[in-house]
């Protein structure tokens, strides 16, 4: 092969150099050599770790791109092979975690199940309860039925040793079930002074004050809080485990809100920066989005920008989100634009409300009542002031008798009725479409006298 060569090549030139001194031409041509072979050898690596990739040989995959980069550092297919390989394999470290975990834990559940049932087997030797962990109560009956089947007492029974060593056997399995502090931590025989309920409260108050996580073990919690006056004070063991089955629940409800809270924050960052986008401009200062744009027209522009100038703004988002977040903005721009607008009505009515008062004044509200439009309308247009001109003729009506109205309620009368009428504009509209649909009924007329003829 080609590698071959180069090596058998870049040897010969190294044991004809090591007979007579190096020339600058040789050292350089033994450099440029070594070079391709190192490049050679990188590439034979990089191929070899791309087939253990394949076939799920991550580690020694990572093996072989880590000598390809020792031999060519600037290599662009091993630095890719490289950044493909990382994500997976801290998936498959945290898998194998996960898994380790698992196994741990139905280990436990397994020893403690071997326990229970040893613990049972050895309460029926003993003639005590199973949950028995009073340690005077235990050393009674154990005296008693060690003296019961002690071989000395026994003599000419064969079993008598073997019973003996059960009950042994038994009373050790007890021992190595019993709490290290001492089995029962409060006084059994003062039952007027513990308070469970306030010894439960206080032991998960414990737990929540060490901060112990809802994925932790009974067991390991217990072997590093045991002599904590909050630990000691509740009453047996099976309360612990109770209240710490309550904690822990309690805690993984916490901890799942707390996570989707952390997720809806950064889904919240992701859509403000996001909007950013769509509130900039391009380099010809144009507003991206405007009140009037659509998503499937402007989607592909901001995209096409976006890419162009490696703004990497767009892809924070998914394609839903990205259309909602513009529906939004557009619905935004939209309210902002009519605010806008209704405000300038309103600046634009007070102004004629102003130039109402300065050409018009009554005495009265019966002078004010018997005001009309039509003649107030002829004392102002003539002069042409520009707080006349800037509404519409419907504006001007609407806004005079709003006028009259808070007059008249102002010197204390009644307003007077309005009438139901319709602008010229809305009467002309309504002519226009009686006229189209009668010219449009004489024609489907004709046209069926024709087809009759």
């Amino acid at each position: 092969s080609t590698a071959a060569r180069n090596s058998t090549h870049y040897h010969c030139i190294a044991h004809t150099a090591a007979k007579k001194p190096r020339t600058p031409q040789q050292r350089a041509k033994m450099a440029h050599m070594e070079s391709i072979y190192k490049r050679e050898q990188a590439a034979e690596l990089c191929k070899r770790g791309d087939l253990l990739a394949s076939r799920g040989h991550l580690h020694e995959a990572m093996e072989c791109v880590g000598e390809g980069l020792a031999l060519h550092p600037a290599s662009k297919d091993l630095k890719e092979l490289r950044d493909r390989l990382t994500p997976l394999l801290d998936r498959l470290e945290e898998e194998l975690e996960k898994a380790a975990r698992r196994a741990a834990k139905r280990r436990q559940l397994k020893e403690k199940k071997k326990t229970d049932m040893k613990l049972q087997d050895a309460a029926l030797v003993l003639g005590v309860a199973a949950d028995c962990r009073d340690e005077a109560q235990l050393k009674k009956a154990y005296k008693k039925m060690s003296l019961k089947h002690h071989p000395d007492r026994n003599r000419g029974d064969p079993s008598a040793t073997q019973r003996f060593q059960r009950v042994h056997d038994a009373y050790e399995s007890f021992m190595v079930a019993l709490p290290e502090d001492g089995g029962e931590e409060v006084d059994p025989s003062d039952k007027s002074r513990y308070d469970p309920v306030a010894a439960i409260a206080a032991f998960k108050a414990h737990l929540e004050a060490k901060e112990i996580n809802s994925w932790e073990n009974f067991n390991d919690v217990y072997r590093r809080l045991q002599r904590d006056p909050e630990v000691v004070g509740v009453r047996t063991q099976g309360e612990r485990k109770q209240a710490f089955a309550e904690y822990t629940t309690k805690r993984l409800a916490y901890e799942k809100k707390q996570e989707k809270e952390a997720e809806r924050v950064e889904q919240a960052r992701k859509r403000g920066v996001f909007l950013e986008l769509l509130a900039s401009s391009d380099f010809q200062g144009r507003a991206f989005v405007s009140s009037s744009s659509e998503w499937r027209t402007c989607g592909p522009r901001l995209q096409e920008h976006c890419r162009a100038h490696k703004d990497e703004r767009w892809l924070l988002l998914d394609a839903e989100d990205r259309q909602r977040a513009f529906n939004d903005f557009v619905e935004q721009l939209k309210d902002a634009e009519t605010a806008h607008k209704e405000e300038k009505r309103k600046k634009r009515c007070d102004a004629f409300r102003t130039l109402l008062d300065e050409e018009v004044s009554e005495a009265s509200a019966e002078a004010y009542a018997d005001l009309k439009w039509s003649a107030v309308d002829g004392i102002i247009r003539p002069k042409n002031d520009s707080r006349y001109k800037d509404l519409s003729s419907d504006s001007r009506r609407r806004t005079f008798l709003d006028w009259r109205d808070e007059k008249i309620a102002a010197l204390g009368g009644d307003p007077p009725p309005r009438e139901k009428s319709r602008s010229r504009s809305r009467e002309r509209s309504r002519r226009d479409r009686r006229d189209r649909s009668r010219r449009s009924r004489s024609r489907d007329r004709s046209r069926r006298d024709d087809r009759s003829r």
